[in-house]
């Protein structure tokens, strides 16, 4: 089941400024197939089966991306939306001191650049974290599509809340919590998520680096707190990467509530911490993402 521990260290020096109109390029529409992480969680945002063919009809092609490569670019003002279909990707800015400041992870079913749908002057890149599949929708056929299934609308608009309680999260982690409980908290996130998507496995598909850079902590000060994960029995000792050996007590050692995350991610969730995953068919193997 190793997600991320095939995954080599990424410094910001390799992410780099090749985009989607670089990649392997398939005019063919998704299909369930390639779609899955998607289609559940379209139903999480409360779609039904016809909202869910519909916005899948929009999908007009698709694009293979390589690991280091931007999905989105600056200054790209091409008009539509894009789907991660498979792989990990990361919303970023790279600051004045030339380090990387990563603002939001993504996963299957993620929606790269769902704000410059709204907000086209935004210009924050995207990139992928490993070898990512991507679909792409012309915004005019949301649009359209808008006006036929009003059911979509409120799909975005959930997705939109969902994804400003994630942020919220985030700056709560990152400014409130020290450095145990913040990495933890962080990766706390990553599984719960992968899990709503219906992709189960005890490895995280990040590597200390992107840690570090989601985090706003130095690489060193990452590389000490996953030891004390492991000491503390959270993590394996046992693997070069991210492996989750105990995740009751990495929730516990995280305090982590995931409440944000209820309710939009997780429908039919209990009130604790122990979130039940949704699949439209049997879950992916966590070990795929990272060839996917």
């Amino acid at each position: 089941m190793l997600l991320g521990a095939a995954i080599p260290n990424r410094g910001t020096a390799e992410v780099r400024t090749k985009g989607v109109s670089d990649g392997v390029t398939s005019r063919e529409p998704a299909g369930p197939d390639v779609a899955n992480g998607l289609i559940v969680k379209l139903r999480n945002l409360g779609l039904d089966s016809e909202g869910v063919r519909a916005f899948l009809s929009l999908v007009k092609c698709t694009r293979a991306i390589g690991r280091g490569d931007d999905i989105v670019r600056v200054g790209n003002s091409q008009k539509i939306l894009t789907v991660l279909l498979s792989g990990v990707a990361c919303r970023y800015r790279i600051t004045d001191n030339g380090r990387r400041q990563i603002f939001a992870f993504q996963y299957p079913g993620d929606f790269c650049d769902y704000y410059r749908y709204v907000m086209p002057q935004r210009d924050d890149p995207v990139a992928a974290l490993t070898d990512c599949f991507v679909g792409v929708i012309p915004h005019e056929g949301i649009e359209r599509i808008i006006e036929r299934h009003p059911q979509i609308s409120r799909a975005f608009w959930r997705n939109t809340v969902l994804e400003a309680r994630i942020f919220e999260e985030r700056v709560l982690n990152g400014t409130q919590r020290p450095a145990v409980e913040r990495i933890a908290n962080l990766l706390c996130e990553q599984i719960f998520r992968l899990e709503a998507v219906g992709i189960v496995g005890d490895v995280v598909p990040l590597t200390q680096i992107d840690l570090a850079d989601a985090a706003g902590l130095s690489v060193v000060h990452v590389n000490r707190t996953i030891q004390d994960l492991r000491d503390l029995g959270a993590l394996s000792k046992n693997s070069h990467g991210i492996r989750v050996e105990n995740k009751d007590r990495l929730v516990q050692i995280a305090k982590f509530d995931a409440s944000y995350l209820r309710g939009h991610l997780y429908p039919c969730a209990p009130s604790t911490a122990r979130i039940e995953r949704l699949a439209v068919r049997p879950p992916h193997s966590s070990a795929n993402i990272a060839h996917s």
